[in-house]
């Protein structure tokens, strides 16, 4: 899990680089693990879950959507 500061909380539904990306990452995976994008609901962070079997798979996804976070959360 990745813990991203946000500046606001706009709605994630309405993200949609980060919505495309969810959906890839989510093909990706397949049945083989699951993605978790929301808002924390006390503090100023979005939190990016990614869990599979691959750990370097489940890095790397996590790592790109956290980076797709910092960039249009806003």
């Amino acid at each position: 899990m990745i813990n991203v500061e946000v500046p606001a909380k706009p709605p994630l539904e309405q993200v949609v680089p980060l919505q495309e990306a969810i959906r890839c990452a989510e093909k990706e995976l397949g049945q083989q693990g699951r993605v978790l994008v929301r808002y924390s609901g006390t503090q100023a962070i979005c939190r990016v879950m990614v869990e599979s079997m691959d750990a370097q798979m489940t890095n790397r996804l996590a790592d790109h959507l956290a980076g797709i976070v910092r960039e249009h959360v806003h």
